[in-house]
């Protein structure tokens, strides 16, 4: 049961680490092209700017919450696997 039940937290922990990975991405892509010469970034309206700032540290929450979603299936999985009992 700890086997089935890590495998499925450990998958879903590397879905959001990958998909917050590749909107982060998307993020830095466009402050990358609309920077301009003094290194601000620049956007059409404050909506914008706070929806910007807003979906980066989301992102950024989304792959700690992932890292730590994987590294508790991995430890369910050592469970399942007797990895964490004491030799008597």
């Amino acid at each position: 049961m700890f086997l089935i039940t890590g495998c499925i937290f450990l998958s879903a922990g590397m879905f959001m680490v990958i998909k917050g990975r590749k909107k982060n991405k998307l993020l830095e892509k466009y402050e990358q092209e609309n920077r301009s010469s003094d290194g601000s970034i620049q956007f059409d309206s404050i909506q914008l700017s706070r929806t910007h700032g807003a979906n980066k540290n989301l992102y950024r929450v989304i792959i700690i919450m992932g890292f730590f979603t994987g590294l508790f299936g991995l430890i369910l999985m050592g469970y399942g696997l007797n990895i964490f009992i004491y030799p008597v």
